[in-house]
């Protein structure tokens, strides 16, 4: 009995003094917390460590390779564009890959050319693209932004002229217009069966729009024989000229003087002229003075007529192909044509004495006797245009040896009765 007292008592002590400290634990009074904290891991010296994620940069673009031949290689600027901005291509040599890949046509003169066409203080690049075709390899020129806008396609020389080119050639990328930015001149072949002429496309960004063609309109030539770039108007600006020498190797095409077409630019657009030298031949010297006469400048076609109808040094084409000479036509022909400007200018007494001389110095030629009859009609108190069309009725009877006479060949201006007069 005592032993179970003192067991249960003894019970009764741990479990009084285990509720003193549970009760403890709880109080606030003591601030207690419990932190579990886990056990460091242990790493190997020889285990692989992670990488730094701070460090890691994007994995860099795959470079645009090559692209293939498309079926329409005239037309693959696009593709060629994104090549360009891929990093792979050898722009400094004009891009020989591509050549050979796409078996590009061999160009006589520039295959590529870097300059700022459009002002933006960057190079773009052109690139000329020929394939093989008859009689003339179709191609184009492109137009690539700079390498800052990921050589972006502007246009090319087909878009901007707006028809098929072939047979193209860059013959300069050179400031025309004076603005520092430099024209892309282009030449291009057409052809009608073995016949073929020369035309241009003159890329400008100019005007500060897109690149356009600002080439004059009909500007067309046999060949670019004789092209060259220079000042050739003195106004410190460069033109196109086209330089043609004299030619007397096909009797047909007539006598022949050496000229020069020049293209330039007037600050609104490019305007062609012909520059013709002075005339070896007397026939030129009458067609001068007759753009004169046509003109209007009166003065000037009067002077150079009398100096035709005068004229002993220069050379007389029809006698040299060994036909009646030329003179005996062209001289009665200055004189009554003298008259006329005369008549215009209302001297009535210098055309009546012109065309005297005209009959007098010259009584067995057409013109000779043309003028006499214009004479006697004036003479008779007719008017000017009666005795015109009295003139024309006279050599509408001798009309085959008219035509004759003035066939200088195809390269000259031909003369009818009906503008004698007129």
């Amino acid at each position: 009995m005592n032993n179970l007292l003192s067991t249960r008592f003894q019970i009764l002590i741990v479990a009084s003094f285990t509720a003193i400290l549970v009760a403890g634990c709880g109080s606030s009074d003591l601030d207690v917390s419990v932190r579990v904290s886990e056990a460091p891991a242990t790493v190997r010296s020889d285990a692989p460590r992670p990488p730094d994620q701070g460090t890691i940069e994007p994995a860099p673009e795959e470079p645009i390779e090559l692209p293939f031949p498309p079926s329409n290689r005239v037309g693959g600027g696009l593709q060629v564009s994104e090549y360009l901005a891929g990093g792979l291509a050898n722009i400094e040599e004009c891009l020989p890959e591509l050549v050979m890949d796409w078996d590009l046509e061999p160009t006589d003169g520039d295959r590529c050319l870097l300059g700022d066409i459009d002002g933006d203080e960057h190079d773009e690049l052109i690139y000329l693209v020929s394939v093989p075709g008859e009689p003339a390899a179709p191609g184009d020129v492109w137009f690539f932004d700079d390498a800052d806008e990921s050589y972006r396609l502007l246009t090319s020389a087909r878009a901007v002229a707006n028809q098929i080119l072939a047979g193209v050639k860059i013959e300069a990328y050179i400031d025309l217009t004076g603005d520092g930015a430099p024209e892309a001149v282009i030449s291009s072949q057409r052809c009608d069966g073995d016949l073929c002429s020369t035309n241009f496309v003159i890329a400008s960004a100019h005007r500060g729009f897109d690149v356009e063609n600002l080439v004059p309109e009909d500007l067309s030539l046999s060949s670019t024989e004789g092209l060259s770039f220079e000042d050739a108007t003195g106004d410190q600006l460069t033109d196109l000229v086209v330089r043609r020498e004299a030619s007397e190797d096909e009797a047909a095409a007539g006598p022949q003087r050496a000229s020069s077409l020049i293209i330039t630019w007037t600050g609104l657009n490019f305007r062609m002229d012909k520059d013709e030298d002075e005339s070896t031949f007397l026939f030129h010297l009458v067609t001068d003075a007759d753009s004169a006469y046509r003109s209007g400048d009166l003065a000037l076609a009067s002077q150079l007529y009398l100096q035709a109808a005068s004229d002993r040094v220069l050379r007389d084409w029809k006698q040299e192909q060994g036909e009646r000479a030329g003179r005996e036509e062209l001289q009665p022909y200055s004189l009554f044509r003298a008259a006329l400007a005369a008549k215009r200018n209302g001297d009535e007494s210098e055309a009546l004495d012109l065309l005297a001389r005209a009959f007098a110095n010259h009584p067995n030629s057409l013109h000779g006797l043309a003028a006499g009859v214009y004479q006697t009609t004036l003479q008779d108190g007719d008017s000017d245009g009666t005795a015109c069309a009295a003139t024309e009725a006279f050599l509408e009877n001798l009309n085959s040896f008219y035509s004759g006479f003035w066939d200088y060949g195809y390269t000259n201006p031909t003369h009818e009765i009906g503008s004698l007069c007129r």
